[in-house]
């Protein structure tokens, strides 16, 4: 007859045997589930800042086109000044020009700036960003005969910002000014994928 005692011990073995399996089988899920919650925080991260880029990039452009058609028009206005007896005037259109070849420069030099950090993050925009760009910083108020070129040029970098974040941007996403960091919201942090990709940080869906 078998002792109770060796029954009992078998027992409890097997009780801690299962105990420490179903731990252990715990520990481990929980491990791959903030693997994979840390994965997918860092695919937002990377997201996010691929797409702040893109917008701050293109808001820098069109920034640039302003600047420059606004000094086309101050050096027309100081040409037609010229011809003008009176000096007062002619002096305000001049300084109007230095005024607007610093805002042109410096537009230039945030949009070149934003060129590259969009080019290290999303470098398959390097070719048609760089085009873009060139355009914004050629362009004139009159006439402004690079206007269908310049759009056809933004488009084609929207659409390879699109192509590179592949099924990451809802059908409806479109870019739009920057906002302030501060109301920007932390949408990598949202559990659900589909939710996240409809909360834009820096664009907004396409209004129907």
């Amino acid at each position: 007859m078998t002792d109770p005692a060796v029954i009992n011990g078998a027992i409890a073995f097997a009780a801690i045997a299962a105990t420490t399996g179903t731990t252990w089988l715990t520990l481990r899920h929980q491990r791959k589930a903030e693997d994979q919650r840390r994965r997918h925080e860092r695919h937002m991260r990377l997201l996010e800042s691929g797409l702040r880029a893109a917008v701050d990039f293109l808001a820098a452009a069109e920034r640039t086109t302003r600047a420059r058609q606004e000094l086309d028009t101050a050096n027309i206005s100081l040409d037609g000044a010229k011809s003008s007896a009176d000096q007062q005037t002619y002096e305000r259109f001049r300084a109007k020009v230095e005024e607007a070849r610093e805002s042109a420069a410096t537009a230039v030099a945030e949009a070149e700036n934003a060129y590259a950090a969009l080019r290290m993050l999303v470098p398959s925009v390097a070719q048609p960003g760089r085009r873009y760009l060139d355009l914004c910083t050629q362009a004139n108020s009159h006439p402004d005969d690079t206007k269908v070129d310049r759009q056809r040029a933004r488009q084609m970098v929207e659409e390879t910002i699109r192509h590179a974040f592949g099924g990451d941007l809802p059908d409806n996403w479109m870019f739009a000014e920057p906002v302030p960091e501060s109301r920007r919201p932390r949408w990598w942090k949202i559990s659900l994928p589909r939710m996240g990709k409809r909360h834009a940080i820096a664009g907004t869906p396409r209004q129907p």
